[in-house]
């Protein structure tokens, strides 16, 4: 290593052990360009560019050190955590069975084999990295919720609720565990419950749409609609990323409001962001249904259940359909401004919707940062532990899977 580069590599040490990430990121890179054989210092910049989420590029790098140093289980670790966070799980799954035939206790590979196997719905393949994990890291809210969500189909799910209640009260603010518990209170019909730990996760994070949609899904299984009804809208509006969920629950709370107008429209929206999905196509065809177009709620049925794409005949008596309720709702619309207009002059203020209060005092609250850290050896999860202090000759560190932006929420 040349002394500039010596410079800049320990200059960017120094910020890493600072926190300042962005200017770590600046100095590794600036390091590797005066050294780019140096594989220490590819390999830091290459975990800096991944927590900063520069994907192609960290992957990139981490590749060329793997492939000089084949044995480097780190770097390995660190590759197959940003394939997974890139898409690719069949490359993502090799590189973690590879580290832990070398290092079988390796944490992050341990939860990284877990995940991706969950994600790719070979749950009975994930269990085993999990249980391994949850053996070595029997306190890590994360990896109690992992293990929660692998085991959440069970016919009882009484191990996955234990798992998550036991993640929550370790990490009362591990959204993940909140969610997922959630969701599983909602399926044993425990609403109560599920209404409080969907606030809960709303309050930690307002911008984040999932704790918003199982709120909704909660609150209607009370009867209560209207708020059901803002609790989507509010989703809708923080979290574009997950439209289609989230109008397909719109379309179905509109319905049993007996708002067959925006049902309709809503899930007209749903079936252009993806055609082929069959729950926007069922909602459509209820919502069809629904407003008494039942030739057409057919039509669209049919295909739906036969898993044909609709033709441009059936989709142009679907926007007939949504053309007439647009313009009925429009003259609703009209109908009910003259009638606020004149509840005005007489000092009747008009209702505020019951959701928006509390997610717009919530919103004067700042946010929770958030951001992934690496570590050596991976002892404890990344969200629990302080920034490693690296030196030149320090073991690498490993982007911890754990908490980073692939962490894995129900919804």
């Amino acid at each position: 290593m040349t002394t500039p580069a010596r410079k800049a590599f320990d200059e960017a040490l120094d910020f890493d052990r600072q926190g300042d990430s962005g200017s770590a990121l600046n100095a590794y890179l600036t390091a590797l360009e005066l050294a780019p054989d140096d594989m220490e210092i590819a390999y830091r910049a290459a975990t800096a560019l991944l927590r900063a989420g520069h994907l192609e590029e960290a992957a990139s790098q981490l590749r060329r050190v793997v492939f000089v140093e084949p044995d480097n289980t780190a770097a390995r670790a660190n590759l197959g955590n940003c394939q997974f966070l890139l898409g690719d799980h069949a490359n993502a799954e090799t590189n973690f069975i590879e580290v832990l035939a070398a290092s079988p206790e390796n944490h992050n590979a341990l939860y990284g084999l877990a995940t991706v196997r969950l994600e790719q719905g070979k749950r009975a393949a994930a269990l085993d990295p999990a249980m391994r994990l949850m053996a070595l890291l029997p306190d890590s809210a994360p990896v109690l919720t992992l293990y929660g969500q692998i085991v959440s189909t069970d016919a009882q799910a009484s191990n996955a609720v234990a798992a998550l209640r036991k993640a929550v009260s370790i990490d009362p603010s591990y959204q993940p565990a909140l969610i997922t518990l959630a969701e599983l209170c909602i399926r044993r019909k425990r609403f109560d419950e599920a209404l409080d730990l969907a606030r809960r996760a709303h309050e930690l994070q307002p911008s984040a749409g999932a704790p918003l949609r199982i709120l909704s899904d909660a609150l209607q299984h009370q009867g209560a609609f209207e708020e059901a009804h803002d609790a989507l809208m509010k989703a809708i509006e923080v979290d574009p990323g997950h439209r289609l969920e989230t109008l397909v629950r719109l379309s179905t709370v509109c319905r049993k409001m007996g708002n067959g107008i925006d049902a309709l429209l809503h899930a007209r929206q749903a079936v252009r962001v993806s055609p082929q999905n069959p729950e926007a196509g069922n909602a459509l065809g209820s919502a069809l249904a629904a407003l008494g177009q039942m030739l057409v709620a057919r039509a669209v049925l049919t295909n739906i259940a036969r898993k044909t794409p609709m033709d441009d005949a059936l989709l142009d008596r679907v926007d007939e359909a949504c053309l007439a309720a647009e313009q009925q709702k429009a003259l609703q619309t009209a109908a009910e401004l003259s009638a606020a207009a004149e509840n005005l002059k007489k000092g009747i203020e008009p209702a505020k919707p019951p959701f928006s209060s509390a997610h717009e005092a919530a919103e004067e609250q700042p946010e929770p940062a958030f951001e992934a850290e690496p570590q050596a050896e991976m002892s404890e999860p990344a969200h629990e532990s302080e920034p490693e202090s690296g030196t030149s000759g320090e073991e690498m560190e490993q982007i911890d899977l754990f908490a980073s932006p692939g962490d894995r929420t129900a919804g």
